[in-house]
């Protein structure tokens, strides 16, 4: 059968597979022509539903299983998981990176707030599609479009795009791929940044837009005027379920954390189910050290796989994965950077390959840049995956998060049991790592 998956850019790739194929398979030859296949646990493959509802293919299940009419199936890759550019360690992920936080931007789903972070949106993205381009008449039109797009108010036209032309100056040199580079980097700070929204009812009927992101679940009620953002970390989620329509979730809310129940009603039972595939898997993907095989291993069976069930409970007939969440962050990073290794060490010195490429210098591939590589990795906080550890937890005694985390910690987000206390630990800062290699 065929596939037809399409790329952010509009850009389509054929994939010719087994009638039998599974979602994987199909995710993995695209990757592979697109050269990032070391990086294809950030990506996922969505179709539409007859109802025009996005959902991602479950990548462990039966392609033919999941989508509705004949091949050849349409799919588009887009970003499942995303995190900040210096954790990319491809430049080609980057790029296929970059043409997604480029359409999120152009559709509305990302915006910046206020009009400096505007101009430096506009800027960055001016300079990654035309470099160092000196046709002003198309940089003024490009500026315009983008404009109008990202909600700048006809009065503030000229202002802005003032700002916009005195900013690309200043970037004049810079290479298109690193614009692409600070372009992620500038819209990982934005509120939206990473966040898959549903759209659901409360019991009293009241509108609820809920933001599954890589910290935890925002809840927001447009009905309601001055309506602010409801931020739960994953730290303050106590349990979820889904049945038919309706989903639930117990969390832990205020300054006394008193257990909140939240119930909402979404528009199909596929939502209700949609919603809590991606607050399980984005949890076990940014908040978890490895994926549990409570997780990996949660299925369901059709009715003609349930009757041969009875008769023989290890028949794999009717049975469909309910999460295809393999590898949590750390690990996608750890598994990227030493497959990248192993093929760069492979490669010959007369080769012009190079396969670990950044806006910003590499260090050497030598054994004690890997070694250093690990070091770092060991000592970066387990939640925000940025800043040091520097906090230890009492009485379990874990030291895995950072002095900003430890704030939002109730549980030890390792063994789950309870903080009495945290208290901050010294340990060798990142400027001594080097040294350590060679004591």
């Amino acid at each position: 059968m065929w596939c037809l998956v399409s790329q952010p850019n509009a850009v389509v790739i054929e994939v010719r597979l087994d009638h039998k194929a599974k979602g994987l398979e199909c995710l993995e030859k695209v990757c592979e022509c697109l050269g990032i296949n070391k990086e294809c646990d950030y990506f996922g493959l969505q179709y539409k539903t007859v109802k025009g509802q996005d959902v991602w293919l479950n990548l462990r299940n039966l392609i033919e299983h999941q989508v509705a009419g004949v091949h050849p199936y349409r799919f588009a890759l887009r970003v499942k998981f995303w995190v900040p550019p210096h954790l990319l360690l491809q430049e080609s992920t980057r790029h296929q990176f970059y043409l997604h936080a480029k359409l999120e931007l152009c559709e509305g789903r990302l915006r910046p707030t206020d009009s400096q972070a505007i101009c430096k949106t506009i800027a960055l993205l001016a300079q990654a599609e035309f470099g160092d381009c000196d046709d002003s008449v198309a940089l003024v039109q490009f500026f315009a479009y983008w404009c109008e797009h990202l909600g700048v108010s006809k009065d503030d036209d000229e202002f802005i795009v003032d700002q916009i032309q005195s900013l690309q100056i200043e970037m004049k040199g810079m290479k298109q791929t690193t614009a692409e580079y600070w372009l992620i980097k500038e819209v990982s700070g934005l509120q939206n940044f990473g966040e898959e929204v549903f759209e659901g009812r409360t019991t009293n009927g009241s509108s609820v837009l809920v933001g599954v992101g890589p910290h935890g679940i925002s809840l927001e009620h447009p009905d309601q005027p001055d309506h602010e953002k409801q931020m739960i970390p994953y730290t303050a989620i106590r349990s979820a379920a889904s049945h038919r329509r309706v989903f639930e979730m117990w969390y832990l809310a205020g300054v006394e954390h008193s257990e909140t129940l939240i119930v909402l009603k979404l528009e199909s039972s596929l939502g209700a189910n949609t919603l809590y595939r991606a607050l399980t898997e984005k949890h076990a993907f940014y908040s978890c050290e490895t994926v549990r095989g409570a997780v990996t291993s949660q299925y369901i069976r059709d009715l003609k796989g349930t009757i041969i069930s009875i008769f023989n409970e290890d028949s794999p007939l009717g049975k469909k994965y309910v999460f295809d969440i393999q590898r949590t962050c750390r690990e996608v990073h750890d598994n990227a950077r030493r497959a990248l290794y192993e093929k760069q060490n492979k490669v010959t010195p007369s080769s012009s390959t190079v396969v670990l490429s950044s806006p910003e210098p590499e260090p050497a591939t030598s054994q004690d840049s890997y070694k250093l590589a690990k070091l770092i990795d060991a000592l970066t906080c387990r939640i925000c995956m940025d800043a040091t550890i520097d906090h230890v937890f009492f009485p379990c005694g874990h030291v895995i998060a950072c002095g900003t985390c430890v704030k939002r910690c109730e549980t030890c987000p390792l063994c789950r049991g309870a903080i009495d206390e945290s208290r901050r630990v010294f340990i060798p800062t990142l400027a001594d790592l080097p040294g350590l290699l060679h004591q």
